[in-house]
């Protein structure tokens, strides 16, 4: 049992990274009563990434949206790969040729094309989601790289001078059976929306 009382809080409501998620509470909130509500939110279920307002992958801030998909860990994944085939189908000294073009499609947050134009340069990214509050959120974390979002279904939206010039197509898309969203944790199931979940 642990001697910190809000990291033994957020364990009793469930959080498997509890340690990890006071620290970030801890680290954001700006006085003692915003960190007991923060608390609060958390141990209610509320995501972790809404309550304190952007989700670190691979040491890049992403902003984050109430009623927007929150990027996960696991989906770095993606990410990697797109930045490995960038890099290695590149030059001898390992740099992308220029203008190559990324697309990030069901693009939630931005984030996974966000990692990419961070970590390789020179990269054209468009990114894509149906829900226009997550092409909001997404818009807002790709304005410092240059992104373009497009709100629509899959490729649809997507500029037709694109055709044949895409190198590398990364999409996070729904992957719960619909009928298995009611198993999920409260974060998720509550505090997403459905359309970014279900399957």
């Amino acid at each position: 049992m642990t001697a910190d009382p809000l990291v033994a809080r957020l364990r009793a409501a469930g959080s498997v990274f509890a340690e990890d998620e006071a620290a970030v509470l801890r680290a954001e909130a700006p006085d003692p009563a915003t960190l007991q509500a923060w608390v609060g939110r958390r141990a209610a279920g509320e995501p972790l990434e809404v309550i304190v307002g952007f989700a670190d992958l691979d040491g890049v801030r992403v902003a984050v949206a109430p009623g927007v998909f929150v990027p996960r860990r696991r989906s770095l994944l993606l990410a990697r790969a797109a930045v490995d085939h960038l890099l290695h189908s590149g030059t001898a000294d390992r740099s992308p040729p220029p203008d190559r073009t990324v697309v990030d499609l069901c693009c939630g947050t931005g984030a996974l094309g966000l990692v990419v134009a961070r970590t390789v340069a020179g990269v054209t990214l468009h990114a894509v989601d149906v829900d226009p509050a997550a092409v909001a959120c997404a818009a807002a974390n790709l304005a410092a790289v240059g992104g373009e979002v497009h709100v629509g279904d899959l490729d649809a939206p997507l500029p037709r001078h694109l055709v044949g010039r895409v190198d590398v197509l990364i999409a996070n898309t729904p992957y719960v059976p619909t009928g298995a969203v009611r198993n999920l944790p409260p974060e998720a199931r509550d505090h997403e929306p459905a359309l970014a979940l279900a399957g």
